[in-house]
């Protein structure tokens, strides 16, 4: 090794603090959609479906997005798994989920893998804000989207 050429410990450092901060998000919800991520990431990411097991999604009462909670054995839910997301906008997804939410490890079910991501799950402390009725993405996507692109606060939450 050329002793001369002393190690460059900021590159380093950087470096490793990003290979050990990334990490996978599933998404269940509005962060499925395209327009949504990209208002709150700034970050491009690689991204595949995926499956949730032992979980259920419920819509929030009066809201057009919903909250996942721990569901049968047998259930399932179906959303988008992003890769490799940088810890800035894990930050800044956190801002946006807000308090009803809290960030979870879980196990994500794709076509020819199993991947340890975070997704967000409600907050015990808001239970009574969830209805029975599942949600709806296609729905979501016709009706509902226009609507919580104005009105959802976790837009205002995340810093730019």
């Amino acid at each position: 090794m050329d002793q001369t050429k002393p190690y460059n410990y900021d590159l380093l450092r950087e470096t490793l603090h990003n290979s050990y901060t990334m990490t996978h998000i599933f998404t269940y919800g509005s962060l499925m959609f395209e327009r949504i991520w990209s208002h709150v990431v700034q970050g491009n990411y690689e991204h595949q479906t995926g499956t949730l097991s032992g979980y259920v999604r419920r819509c929030i009462v009066n809201e057009k997005y919903p909250a996942i909670l721990p569901g049968s054995k047998n259930s399932k839910v179906e959303g988008v798994l992003y890769h490799n997301i940088s810890s800035e906008d894990v930050l800044r997804l956190d801002s946006f989920e807000g308090s009803f939410y809290i960030r979870k490890p879980v196990r994500i079910h794709t076509d020819k893998n199993i991947f340890t991501a975070d997704t967000y799950v409600l907050s015990d402390s808001y239970k009574q804000i969830l209805s029975e009725k599942e949600w709806d993405p296609e729905h979501f996507e016709k009706e509902g989207i226009e609507i919580f692109l104005e009105r959802y606060f976790g837009f205002k939450l995340v810093k730019d």
